[in-house]
């Protein structure tokens, strides 16, 4: 299925559980990462599955240049992202017989920023952040690009052209606009935490070598107004999470967390 954002096409996919009571159902917003998809892996896929269920909705896209979604890769950037996110839920809300007051969201890597910046415009009852690039500014993105002077280099690409190529270490091309650029900047993640006060819960790799774990222990820190912010730390897991090196025990880890805090947060 699709829905409309920015006068464009979304794919997007809804999971609904297979029985639902007479009250409203729960909803679990997911924004995938930088050159993902809106199944990760089958990481989103499984995580969705699990909580139908328990009886939780849950809703998911492809941004721009990622998927299915045709969209050139140099619209790909925060503010884009974080307008077809708002578009998906309202198009579930009005879709689906959501609970307004039972809405949640889970961010992986990039996808983990675009959700804390969304906070600034909805109250969710829960979030949940996977590898969040969430530091404020562009820092947490250098170990992506190379570093620091890998950054410098491509944003004066962009200025002159108004894009510049990114090889990834896994052989994707990206064009990253001018205004990938600028967002990452400028926006502050670790800012807008401090004002969330529902629960939050962080994922992190010990591994990770290209979002290091040091984002999400900043974060956690940051999170001063939160209900409660947990933060789970896995040995052995790398960016991927288990994901995308077929380690079921880390990947398995990484579901069982997330579904029991969104249960407990979205079903009490």
């Amino acid at each position: 299925m699709q829905y409309v954002s920015r006068g464009k096409p979304v794919p997007a996919t809804i999971t609904t559980p297979a029985r639902t009571e007479s009250r409203d159902m729960p909803l679990v917003l997911m924004a995938h990462g930088h050159g993902g998809t809106r199944d990760e892996a089958g990481a989103f896929v499984a995580v969705a599955t699990e909580l139908a269920k328990q009886g939780i909705a849950s809703l998911r896209m492809d941004f721009p240049g990622c998927g299915e979604n045709t969209a050139a890769f140099s619209e790909n950037n925060l503010t884009h992202m974080l307008i077809d996110l708002d578009a998906g839920l309202e198009f579930g809300l009005q879709e689906l017989a959501i609970d307004p007051r039972r809405v949640a969201i889970l961010g992986y890597s990039m996808g983990a920023r675009v959700a804390i910046l969304s906070t600034r415009k909805r109250d969710y009852q829960a979030m949940v952040l996977w590898a969040p690039v969430g530091l404020d500014g562009a820092e947490s993105i250098y170990p992506f690009l190379g570093g620091e002077s890998s950054w410098k280099a491509m944003k004066r690409q962009a200025t002159e052209h108004g894009h510049a190529l990114l090889v990834t270490q896994w052989g994707d091309r990206q064009e990253l606009g001018l205004q990938w650029f600028a967002d990452m900047e400028t926006s502050q993640p670790e800012s807008v935490i401090s004002g969330f006060e529902a629960a939050v819960q962080m994922i992190h790799g010990l591994d990770d070598s290209v979002v290091v774990p040091e984002n999400s222990r900043r974060l956690r820190v940051a999170a001063t107004a939160a209900r409660s912010a947990d933060l789970l730390l896995i040995p052995g897991a790398d960016h991927g999470l288990g994901f995308y090196s077929d380690q079921p025990e880390i990947s398995g880890q990484v579901i069982e967390a997330t579904v029991s805090f969104l249960v407990r947060e979205l079903l009490k």
